[in-house]
């Protein structure tokens, strides 16, 4: 049997009905003026350009003139270069500011006692060029010279090394905005050379401060005396 439903009441209000379904009190039609009163909401606040005067237009292309200027005055993002290149199958990058030229590899000679991450010295043009394996100071095993390797040049603090890595890549440009903050399972004390990453359609790209990552920790001298 079809269980028959209650007659609607006049007023139509979603309250109303809603009430009366529910099996409560929907009150006297005389109460439908004021409840329909309370559920209207209150009228919207006049927008700002609605001033009152004759000379309300100039008002209000005042406001979008000096709304327009704000926008225009916002400086534009200028997009970084930096120089990337791979090691260990990472690929870093360094600002192109700190690279003089990328080189192909020739003769490195070691030097006895010298710290580990240092694979020797070579000829630069007639004067002598330091040679760092940039592979074993970030922790991982010397670079295997071959045809891809190359020794990025840079400056740091007034002098001249050479970085030993395993292939350069390209000189790219990026927005500050791209870069993100390097992720929280790699910050350490020992990787505070990591300015930040940012991600690219073919890879990762971690972005290194050259100074820092020329700065030996002290476990790298503790390791080195066992």
């Amino acid at each position: 049997m079809t269980e028959k439903l209650p007659a609607l009441p006049a007023s139509g209000l979603a309250s109303e009905i809603l009430a009366l379904l529910a099996g409560g009190d929907v009150g006297d039609v005389g109460d439908v003026g004021e409840k329909a009163a309370a559920e209207t909401p209150a009228a919207a606040p006049a927008p700002e350009w609605a001033a009152e005067g004759a000379d309300r237009l100039f008002s209000l292309a005042d406001r979008l003139t000096r709304r327009g200027a704000a926008v225009a005055s916002a400086p534009p993002e200028k997009p970084e270069t930096w120089v990337t290149f791979e090691v260990a199958g990472e690929v870093y990058g360094l600002p192109v500011l700190a690279v003089e030229e990328v080189l192909r590899v020739t003769v490195i000679t070691r030097l006895p006692y010298a710290p580990a991450p240092m694979r020797g010295i070579t000829q630069l043009r007639g004067r002598v060029l330091p040679v760092v394996d940039l592979a074993v100071r970030l922790g991982a095993p010397p670079v295997e010279i071959g045809p891809q390797s190359r020794i990025v040049v840079v400056t740091a603090r007034g002098r001249t090394l050479g970085l030993l890595v395993d292939a350069a890549h390209h000189v790219v440009k990026l927005l500050p905005s791209t870069l993100e903050a390097p992720p929280p399972e790699i910050v350490s004390n020992q990787s505070d050379f990591i300015v930040a990453v940012v991600r690219r359609a073919e890879s990762l790209v971690i972005l290194l401060d050259v100074e820092k990552a020329l700065l030996l920790p002290a476990w790298e001298d503790q390791d080195a005396a066992r």
